[in-house]
Parts: C-alpha cells; structure tokens; sequence
C-alpha cells in the first residue's frame, strides 16, 4: 500500500469521525428570524483551524478534494444510472490503471440482491416489492404484492361493470345498496369460536368481570355468527367500500399476523350462498342498509351541491343523470308503489354484474408470496360464475349529455347556486367559478407485449391541461385575473383546477373550478370570457411536441419519481380494471427495472407524445367552443347580493325563495339562471389592451421551462467498503458505451466492462486558495447519516439532489431589532420578486433562504439534471436584488410589509419587546433602507460553503463550485466576520418555498399523484 493510498484513507477517517462530533443544532425559525437571536452563547463555531470535519493534524492539502489521474473501474450501466456495490475487501480498486476496463478483485461476492447491480434503472420501490400476477380456476384475476415496508397488510377488490351506470334505471342506487348488503353478509364461525374470542378480549382489556346476559344473548341469538367489520375493530383493522360510476371496490386493512383469517372472512363476503342467504333470509338487513345508504348523503357541502347540479342539468336519458346515490324513496318507497321486488333485484344485479371474470383482487404483506398464494384459495368459488360476452371491442355508447344552456333569446346562460350557510370550509369573499365540459374519450385494451398505443387515461389528458390553463406568471390567465383583482392572490385559490366527477370509458366531464373574488363575481361574465380567450390563444398555433413531452416529463417525475409511497392496495385494484396487469412489476406494465408508468406515456415514447398532443389539442378546441360547457357559480349571500352587479353583469335583488329562483331536487339547493353579459368579451379584451398598451402584458401561449429534463436515470456510483472500515466512492463521469455492458459471475467473482471513466472522490472538502470550500457530501448510509434533510422519497436512487449555500458572516448574530426587520424584508422582498420560482417548481425545485448565526444559508432541492443552472440563475438574481431596491426598479409591495410582520408575531425565538420593534421597523422602512442593509450584509461576509448532496457528480459540484465564487466575487472577504460553523449546524430542515411548490400543492397534482388523492375513496 502506497503511502499517498494510507493519507487518504486516514483523510476519510478523520472526515468521518470529525462529522459524528455532538451537535449544536440550529433549528430553523419561521422566514428568517429565528436563527438570528437564539442561543448566541451556546454556538460552538468549529474549534479546529480548518473548517468543520478535519482534525488539527490533518492539513489543508492532504484534505483538499483529489481526483486520481483517470482511474478506470469496470462499469456496468450509462452515465445517468447508480450502482452500489459493497466487497468485504478493497483490493481491487487501490491501483490505478489506464485501461479502459479493469476486473474486480475475485474475492468481491454480491451476497443478496440489494448488492446486485441491474442494467436498467430501478423503478420507485422495486426494491422493496416483489409482485405475482394469478388467474384463478374462476377467472378472478389477483395480484400479490410482498412488501418488506408494509406497516399493514391490505386487501382489496375490485369489480368492474357494477357501478352505478349498471344499475337498472327504475331503481336509482341498487349498485350502492349491493354493496351495503355485500359487507352485511356474515359466515357463520362457530358459537365457541366466538364466545374465545370475547372471552380473551376480556382478559387482553384487563377485565375480570363475566361476560354480561345480554352479551351471552346476543351471541346465541347470532347463532354463531360475526360480522366481519366487528371482527376486524376488535383486531385493529378497518374496512369499506365505495361505488364508483364503472366500478365497486371493497377493502380491508389489519395487522399481518391475522392476514390468512381476513382473506378467508372477506371470501365468504362474496359467495354466491351467503348473499343470497343475507337476501332472503335476513329480512331487516335490505331496510336497515337502506337507512344507512340515506344516511351518507351530503347536502350541504359545496363539492356535493355542485355535483347533484350536474347531474340535474345532463339529458335526462343519460345514466349519470340518475340519482344513483339512493334514498329511502329511490329504494324502498317507489319500488314499493311499483310492485318491483328490491330483494329480487339485489340478487339479479349480483348474478349479472358482479363477476369473477372482471374482478381483480389485491393482496398487500410482508409475508412472502407463496404464503400469500396459499392465502387467497377461498376466493376460487366467490362470485358469480356467469360467463359475461366479451365486449372489450365494443366502443361504449352513450345518448348525447347536452350540457351547454341557452335561453329563449338564444343566449349562453349561466347559473348561480346559493350555498348553504351549514358549509362552515367556505368563506363569504370567495365565490366560485366551475366550468363543465363532456368529454367521450375510449379506453381499449393495451398491448402489453409490444407496448403499442399504451392507454392515455383522463387524468393524464386532465394534467397537461392544467400546465397549460393553471400555469403561473406572465401571460397567463391567473396573471390577469390577479392584475384585475377578480381572482385572489395565494398559493391555491386563484389557480384553475381540473378534476373528472365522472370517468368512465366514453364518457367523462371534465370540470375546470377555481376562485374568485367579491369584484371578480361583480363580473363573472369578464371572467368566462377571459377563460375562453386564454384557450382560443393557445390553440392560435400548434402546440410545440417538445412542450407535451416536457409535461409528460413534469407528471413522471412529480406523480411517480418522487412519490412518497407506493401505490396502495385500493390503488393497484382500480388501476388494475383500466390498464390490465402486467408480468412482473404489478399493474399495467411488463419489463424489469425501467421506468415503465401505466398513468402516462414516456416523455421518450414520440408516438404516444403526438398522439397525446393531437388530443390535448382537440379538447381544447371543445373547450374553446362558448357553446359546450355548463358554467356556474357558487356564491354567498353576501355576494349574491350586494356585489353581483358589475360593469356588464346584472345585480340580483330577488329573495331565493321567489322565482326566477328554482330548486335542485337532491340538496334542495337553489339556484338562479342569468344570460351571460352580452359585453363581457369586449370588456375583458379592453382591460387586457391596456394591460399591453401601459404594461407590456398580454395572453400568450404556453412556454418551454428549461428547468424541466425530459430523461430521467440516476447517476452511477460505487460505494467500496474496505476491511479497515472506511469507504470509497467512485463516480462515472462519463460513459458512451451503454450497450457495450458485460456481467458475469464465475466461482462468486463479478466482472463488468465499460469504457467510462471513474473518478475517486477521495474527501469531502475542496479549497482553491480561497474563503470558500466544498463539501461534496457522499451517498448516506446507515453509519454516516449527515446530510440536509429532504421530503420522503423511494428508496431507490434518485436523481434528486441538493445544494446549500452559506454566505459565512458572523454579522447575523449580533443584528439589533431593526436589522433583522430589514434583513427579513430583504429575503422576503427577493421571494416576491424571483420570477425563477414558477419555473422550478413545476420542475420539482424548491429553495429556502434563512438567517442564522453563521450567515446567510440558502438551499435547494430538485432533479440534478437542471438544478446547478437554478443555483446559478438564483444566486445572481439575489446579488443584483439590492441593486434594484435602490435604483427603484423593484418595489417592495404591501404583501411583502405583511408577511414580515407576520412572521415577526409568529416568531418563538424572539422576545415580545423585540418583536414590536421588528414590526414598528417593518412599517416604518423604504427600499432604499432595506437595500442598503442588504448590501452591508454582504460586503462583511468572510466567505461561503457550497454543500452537494446526492444525484450529482463530483465535477459538477466543481464547477457550480467555481461559478458561485465568481457570483459573489465582489464580497466574501471581510476581516473581523470570519465564522467557522460545523457542518452539521448548517444542514437544519429547510421550510421549503415556494409554497405551491409543496406536495399537493402543485396544480394538477391531485390527478397524478396517489398520495395526493388521484382515487377517490
């Protein structure tokens, strides 16, 4: 071993054990504040002469980050995947060879499969799932799912073609009371089996007292029997179900070790005999699961209003126009009046309609699969076996919905539905705007062995859209409708939204709803006008293929890349009924390892991008048409009447209870129908003319975000373990020889081949002779967990990363009352301004920016491919922001002013007297004062760490390295502020902006996202 090989390694060490010291935490204070004034005394700013991490005795060249001269290690994947490779030795990689492809030392093995290296990228929580696909003797088709993560076990099933569009239209809501029966069905388990059960339910509760008479009479008059739903309270589970328009599904969860009981329990819930037993031999089950099909409806909430308003204005032939929630009258009286057997009923829409052939059954555990195979043999004979035609070609046919309304004179109408002063989620100053328009698209059958035209559902359809139409900043609709003042400004309210009430294969109604304000309702015709405009202007031009593949590219990484969990029990059975199953990664997929995602076409997959494009394109010529949609607004009686009448709207004056008022029959909400304004288009396009004329503004289609990648893999790395215990990381910066890739493995050796080049990364830190350094952070493992914390993602490798940058400066922590007031709008006032912030976070970026003791910290989170170009673009706006703030380019607006006083009151770590000086400052401060703290802030900065994290490559730190140096090159340098802070102090959890940028947050999330509610339950 040479002796440069022994100073690194003991560089290594000294790093490792240096970053494990005890910590002087800095917890983040809210927008800025709290790090300034808290525990001034208790900082402890290094002890060590060079930083944090290294020891007195190490210098700073043998800590300085080396690379070996082109060292090349065998290779096995392109340049954008991750590999982890750990040996129980690390002999195989200590010399350097200028070949272009060396083996690894023969005593490496790769003991399990977490070790193994794969040639494709991992898809999000493969490694922690396995999968089999099943077709029982029955035609029930299941899936089982081992996963090692499950803190439940999960069961669920799904039936396609018993909704509530199967139903027979003389009994409006039987599909929902089949259901209610389905979970009343009981099994007969055993009067001793029963009476065990309580009995140890007595003695787990700690009682000694008997059990009562009326208990013991109620099992025996049960003869035995339990329902499954007590059952499953009584052993921490949880069930339901919910009917869909298409389908039913029923779920269940509990804890593993009482899986094999509740598969076989939820069986006997669906065999043919029990149901028909519940039926015909339980007479008062039909009329209580009525009451509580009753029971379930809303008729107070706004979602529930404009959703019976729906259906009440669709043609009436149409089977979405029944009420297919069901009601006392629906199921019970009428039937009654008509002679028609509900009991008779139930069991014929059983027979015909829940069908084991179009089932598909869920079974999520941590155990393995061939017990969960054993597991679910009752569900061979549950069901109909009614053999149903094939219709799979068939294009659904649905009667015309007729939406769009006119009235006598021919004009387009418009709807305002008064909301019920019971529906305490909505406030009276925001009203809204819900537009309506049916759509027909025709979901086939994929091809899964070729992966030909892969099924574009709705809610992919829905997500571009909202690109689109829910976009930020200017030229967009949510531009002008703030700039007027008729949509509130704020992360959600004013931002169109799109979601499906209804998605059934040839039939959906896409619903575009958003916010508006009291004056935005004096002139909600502007509004609709405004709405129509924006989307004649995009449709002007085709739409670019690069700007859908860059949102195909937007829906991957935020609804599957990042997904915080994998889809669910619930999820995989309703998925399962549109997109089929696939071989060995669940639903709607074959292949191993790659980013295969059923919910929406690669960004790499041309045709299926113009073939999106073109039905992107057609939909929105249909929402372009004035005709079409149904258009209403949901408002309070304080805007009804007292800020209806606008400048071409009419007020309204007459009481609800008079006419023109009508009545919804469902919620018995009531609504008033007004002729659109005649002039709401010229209007708006006036406003919008003077908008361009004084302002430089106008309508402008869609734009390409060079912060979004359209190719996703995460970077190769190789994590060696020595047997002296320390570790060695090896980064691939360049491979062009991806299909040149070998694996093989003889006598437990492996050995790859590949042309790319490796480098070491032998430390973490980095100093050109400067005040600034780098710290390039390597990949966290069990034993050396440091790093900045980050939202919850796949276990998988990402191609996330992150950055921190620290603006050292010991300033901060003596500022008075005063300068942190003008340092808080300093920050504050950049925030209002970045125009970066729009641009990120639709490409998965988020920033932060906080003072503490040391300085100033930024940081950043986002996919690696475009984040160094955000860094760069964001450090050079924020040198030239005070710059702005006194030449008087950039005004500090009243928000801003509010927002600091705000966090000054919400503050815990400063004191009362200081926060009524911070906000007396904060109302009392100008541009000019704001901008010269923020310039003296940084001429005593003493200089800046640059923190890499993650999915990016040593070199590319370099160079941001070396970049942000040059940025802030006129600061950094000042005698009498030098801080030395430990790492650890500087890597607290972020608060995370822009706020949109959050999970959930983001429009068009909702449709993608499982975790963010794409299935409604």
């Amino acid at each position: 071993m040479t002796s440069m090989n022994r100073a690194w390694r003991v560089a290594i060490i000294l790093a490792i054990v240096s970053s494990r010291r005890s910590e002087s935490f800095c917890s983040p204070w809210s927008s800025h504040l709290n790090h300034i004034e808290s525990s001034k005394n208790a900082v402890v700013m290094g002890g060590h002469s060079d930083g944090c991490g290294c020891g007195n005795s190490t210098s700073v060249n043998a800590n300085a980050l080396v690379e070996l001269p082109n060292p090349s290690v065998p290779v096995h994947t392109s340049r954008r995947k991750f590999i982890q490779y750990t040996a129980a030795t690390a002999t195989g990689l200590t010399s350097v060879s200028a070949s272009p492809a060396v083996a690894i030392n023969g005593a490496d093995t790769v003991s399990d499969a977490k070790n193994s290296l794969l040639a494709c990228p991992l898809a999000p929580f493969s490694t922690t799932r396995t999968y089999r696909n099943i077709v029982l003797s029955n035609g029930l088709k299941v899936v089982l799912v081992k996963d090692s993560m499950a803190q439940l076990s999960s069961v669920a099933l799904s039936i396609d073609g018993a909704g509530q569009l199967a139903e027979p239209e003389e009994i409006p809501g039987l599909a929902h009371l089949m259901e209610h029966i389905c979970l009343s069905s009981t099994r007969g388990r055993g009067k001793s089996k029963l009476l065990d059960r309580k009995a140890r339910k007595f003695w787990n509760n700690g009682s000694t007292n008997r059990m009562t008479e009326e208990e013991s009479v109620s099992s025996n008059s049960m003869g035995g029997e339990e329902d499954f739903e007590d059952w499953l309270t009584e052993n921490d589970g949880d069930s339901n179900a919910f009917t869909a328009p298409g389908f039913v599904c029923f779920h269940f969860d509990c804890p593993h070790e009482i899986l094999p009981e509740g598969l076989e329990r939820f069986s006997d819930l669906f065999t043919l005999d029990e149901v028909e037993a519940t039926i015909t031999q339980k007479p008062f089950v039909i009329p209580r699961e009525i009451g509580r099909v009753a029971d379930e409806l809303d008729c107070t909430s706004d979602a529930s209003r404009a959703f019976y308003f729906l259906k009440n204005n669709i043609n009436p032939e149409h089977p979405f126009a029944r009420f297919s929630a069901g009601s006392k009258t629906t199921l019970q009286t009428v039937p009654a009046e008509k002679g028609i057997d509900v009991a008779s009923q139930l069991l014929r829409f059983f027979h015909d309609h829940y069908l084991s052939s179009k089932a598909t059954l869920v079974v999520v555990g941590r155990d393995e699969l061939s017990a969960l195979d054993r597991w679910i043999s009752p569900f061979s004979n549950v069901m109909s076996q009614k053999v149903s035609p094939n219709r799979s070609l068939d294009r659904p046919s649905f009667p015309d919905p007729m939406i769009g309304k006119r009235d006598a004179s021919n004009k387009m109408t418009q709807a305002i539905i008064l909301r019920s002063k019971d529906d305490v989620t909505q406030t009276e100053n925001y009203q809204t705007l819900c537009m309506e328009w049916p759509l027909s698209l025709v979901y086939g059958t994929p091809n899964f062995s070729t992966r030909q035209n892969p099924i574009i559902s709705a809610p992919a359809l829905g997500w571009i859209l909202t690109q689109i139409i829910s976009r930020r900043g200017p030229g967009s609709l949510h531009f002008f409708l703030t700039k007027f003042g008729w949509a509130p400004k704020g992360v959600t309210k004013g931002i169109p939204r799109i979601t499906f009430p209804v998605d059934v294969s040839g039939f959906q109604v896409l619903r575009m709803e958003m916010s508006l304000t009291l004056d935005g309702f004096s002139n909600r015709s502007a509004v609709v006008s405004a709405v129509f405009e924006s989307i004649r202007k995009v449709i002007e031009k085709p739409l670019p293929l690069d700007l859908i593949k860059q949102y195909l590219a937007a829906g991957l990484l935020h609804g599957y890349l990042f997904a915080p969990r994998p889809p669910d029990a619930i999820t995989l059975a309703v998925d399962s009924l549109r997109f089929g199953i696939g071989s060995t990664t669940g639903i709607g997929s074959i292949g191993n390892n790659d980013f295969n995602w059923y919910l929406m076409p690669s960004p790499e997959d041309k045709e299926s991008a113009l073939r999106i494009r073109q039905l992107v394109t057609d939909t929105l010529h249909t929402m372009s048409d004035e005709t079409v949609p149904l258009v209403s607004f949901r408002a309070s009686p304080k805007a009804i009447f007292a800020f209806s009448g606008g400048i071409v709207d009419q007020s309204i004056s007459t009481p609800p209870v008079f006419l023109p008022w009508k009545v919804e029959p469902v919620t018995r909400a009531r609504y008033f129908v007004e002729s659109r304004a005649s002039g709401a288009l010229s209007y708006f396009r006036s406003l919008s003319w003077f908008a361009a004329t004084f302002d430089g503004e106008e309508l402008s289609p869609p734009y390409l975000n060079p912060l979004i990648p359209t190719r996703f893999a995460p970077r190769p790395v190789i994590e060696r373990q020595a047997a002296w215990g320390g570790s060695r990381f090896f980064y691939l910066e360049d491979a062009s020889a991806y299909d040149e890739m070998v694996r093989s493995r003889r006598g437990g050796s492996l050995k790859l081949t590949n042309v790319g080049t490796w480098r070491e990364l032998q430390t973490m830190r980095h100093s050109k002779g400067s005040n600034w350094e780098l710290w390039h952070l390597p990949p966290a493992r069990k034993d050396f967990i440091i790093g900045l914390p980050l939202p919850v993602r796949p276990p998988e490798p990402s191609v996330e990363c992150a950055f921190v940058v620290q603006l050292l400066s010991s300033l901060p922590s003596t500022f008075a009352s005063s300068q942190i007031a003008l340092a808080n709008l300093w920050l504050l006032s950049f925030d209002d301004e970045l125009d970066l912030a729009e641009l990120g976070a639709t490409a998965g970026i988020a920033y932060e920016t906080s003072m503490n003791t040391a300085g100033l910290r930024i940081c950043f989170r986002g996919a690696s491919q475009t984040l160094p170009s955000y860094v760069r673009r964001f450090c050079r706006q924020l040198v030239q922001h005070h710059v702005k703030l006194l030449d008087g380019s950039t005004k500090i607006s009243e928000s801003v002013y509010q927002r600091a006083i705000s966090d000054a009151n919400r503050s815990p770590k400063i004191s009362r007297l200081q926060k009524e000086q911070v906000i007396d400052t904060a109302r009392q401060v100008s541009e000019i004062d704001v901008a010269k703290q923020a310039l003296f802030f940084l001429r005593c900065t003493s200089g800046g760490y640059l923190i890499s994290q993650g999915d990016v490559l040593p070199n590319e730190s370099l160079k941001l390295f070396t970049d942000l140096q040059y940025v802030f090159r006129d600061f950094g340098s000042a005698d009498g502020f030098s801080v030395q802070p430990d790492l650890r102090d500087l890597l607290y959890r972020p608060f995370w902006k822009p706020r949109y940028a959050s999970p959930c947050l983001l429009p068009g999330i909702s449709l993608i996202s499982d975790s963010c509610g794409r299935i409604p339950r």
